[in-house]
């Protein structure tokens, strides 16, 4: 039986926590700093606010003023692979530092040109990580990505590690010995790629839903099967693949996973409503990011408790979050 997810920042306690959140008063976790008189976390590990004021990151006694930044790094790039008209499987190389890091559950990275300014990057998940070298898929339907692409371009910067790519991510890190349902359409098979082969390696049986969605193509079956998980294809999640989660809701799954767009998300809580089922569900994180520390307020939504949260940084329940 699966926990409650509890509500808690991705950076707690990383090499990344403090962040520039802290510094002015708008952490998502500590109560003092968000601003209160006292504290009101149920965090046991190393405290935030003795890690901001009174602990050097590297072991000294004096407080760093520094704050931690990602990795940034400018790397030449491949096409491995033209997917669909829009859709494009990319290879590249970065240092092993921000490889390991990348094998986390739910990683994702900014990508931009090279030359280009920073407000042309755009968060990517990623699907593999093979020694040093990455895999991600983009869709070249905004400027943003298209930019990457335009002409004979091979070069882009790569921003990382960010580690919010998955809402419910523990439950995916810690379950083991269970029955998983994964629905996944579209660009969304991307992501859910590193989510099965953890779940698998985890010795967890996966009944995989695969939909070609507007990339026109289901592009990680192959991989699926090697695996061992059962899947079934089906030419369009909303005609054919939700009505088809009721007789796979009998076989008493422990978790779902979603990966693919919101739509679809809310179209699997929906099922379950009708369904009379109440199942754990883990989904990928669709929200809008423009910085991913959580200071532009582009991801921010709220929660069914009129709670507000950044969604580049906090883990929470994907169920509770307000339909838009």
């Amino acid at each position: 039986m699966l926990k409650q997810l509890t509500t808690k920042c991705i950076d707690i306690n990383s090499p990344y926590c403090p962040c520039l959140l802290a510094e002015t008063n708008h952490c998502e976790f500590c109560s003092h700093l968000k601003g209160g008189d006292f504290c009101d976390c149920n965090w046991s590990g190393v405290c935030i606010l003795y890690e901001k004021h009174w602990q050097n990151k590297s072991g000294g006694k004096q407080f760093k003023e520094d704050i931690p930044v990602r990795i940034e790094a400018t790397t030449d790039f491949k096409i491995k692979e033209q997917i669909s008209e829009n859709t494009y499987l990319l290879e590249f190389v970065v240092e092993e530092e921000l490889a390991r890091q990348l094998e986390r559950t739910g990683s994702f990275v900014f990508l931009r040109r090279a030359t280009d300014p920073k407000f042309y990057h755009f968060p990517v998940g990623i699907m593999k990580v093979i020694g040093n070298t990455i895999e991600v898929v983009i869709e070249t339907i905004g400027p943003k990505s298209a930019r990457l692409l335009q002409g004979d371009n091979c070069q882009l910067l790569v921003s990382g590690p960010y580690y919010n790519g998955v809402l419910g991510q523990p439950w995916i890190d810690n379950i083991r010995d269970g029955k998983i349902l994964l629905v996944a359409g579209g660009i969304g098979q991307a992501p859910a790629l590193p989510l099965v082969d953890k779940l698998v390696r985890n010795n967890n049986e996966v009944l995989a839903v695969l939909a070609p969605g507007h990339v026109r193509k289901i592009f990680i079956g192959d991989d699926l099967n090697t695996w061992g998980v059962q899947v079934h294809q089906v030419s369009s999640m909303r005609q054919f693949g939700i009505p088809m989660l009721r007789e796979f809701f009998a076989l008493n799954p422990d978790l779902i996973v979603s990966a693919g767009p919101d739509d679809q998300h809310y179209a699997i809580i929906s099922a379950m409503h009708e369904a009379g089922v109440n199942i754990p569900m883990a989904a990928t994180n669709n929200v809008t990011m423009c910085c991913g520390e959580g200071v532009c307020g582009s991801c921010h939504k709220v929660t069914q408790d009129n709670k507000k949260v950044r969604l580049c940084k906090v883990q929470t329940d994907f169920t509770q979050l307000l339909q838009d």
